[in-house]
């Protein structure tokens, strides 16, 4: 018969062939990721090894873990599927990976479910079909429609008519794209200080100070950006 510590030992081994994330803590082996989880009591599983056999508690608790991981996994509804702007250090220090494509420079696109009161960020451990997420994300940033208008009338620097938490997400609209090539012209600048607010201007030394000054005085807490990009041709570049 095992002893406790060959037990734990050989049950983990064998719960790493299955689940991707493993560990033992203290009294528990947790299976799973910080988002969705299930901790088993080493005690308990090892007194129920001892009246029957290693095999058939290994299969029982591998069901058992499955059936609980399978009941909270997050079922994402495409249709409230969105991509937020964020810097490339965002979440590097997090424990779970978040799931994330290069928009130029040093911005990634991420990607959230609208879960109204919360967003809600995809990962890589989520079982979604990531090509589709990518897909139907733009598609619903693309519905939204907003109005680009001078911030002030002694400026030549525009922004959205009306703050929302998806207003950076907005510089991925096909559409809100051309309305900036209509009214701001093909070589420009462009900041995104933070996810509800984004400034676009003709390129120029002056401009490219004055986003630099408006970028610092932002007081919005869900910061992307204190950079000012400059986009000509369809080229991004950090110009400060």
């Amino acid at each position: 018969m095992l002893t406790v510590q060959e037990f734990v030992q050989n049950i983990s081994e064998d719960f790493k062939k299955v689940f991707p994330e493993v560990r033992v803590e203290d009294r528990f082996i947790r299976l799973g990721t910080e988002v969705t989880h299930v901790e088993l009591p080493i005690n308990s599983m090892y007194k129920e090894y001892q009246v029957t056999d290693y095999e058939s508690i290994k299969k029982l608790y591998i069901k058992i873990s499955k059936e609980i991981l399978n009941q909270y996994k997050f079922k994402v509804d495409y249709n409230n599927v969105y991509p937020i702007l964020k810097h490339t250090d965002f979440g590097n220090n997090a424990k779970i990976q978040f799931y994330r494509k290069r928009a130029f420079e040093d911005l990634d696109v991420l990607y959230v479910a609208d879960m109204t009161d919360v967003f809600r960020f995809f990962t890589i451990d989520d079982d979604v079909d990531f090509n589709l997420l990518e897909q139907k994300a733009i598609e619903n940033i693309s519905k939204m429609t907003a109005a680009l208008v001078p911030l002030n009338k002694d400026m030549q620097v525009y922004t959205l008519r009306y703050s929302t938490d998806y207003a950076s997400s907005l510089l991925l609209s096909e559409a809100m794209n051309k309305q900036i090539q209509r009214k701001v012209g093909d070589d420009i600048l462009i900041a995104v200080p933070s996810n509800s607010f984004f400034l676009v201007a003709k390129f120029s030394y002056c401009n490219q100070q004055l986003l630099k000054y408006l970028v610092e005085t932002d007081t919005d807490p869900n910061k992307v950006s204190s950079a000012v990009y400059r986009r000509k041709n369809g080229i991004y570049t950090k110009v400060c």
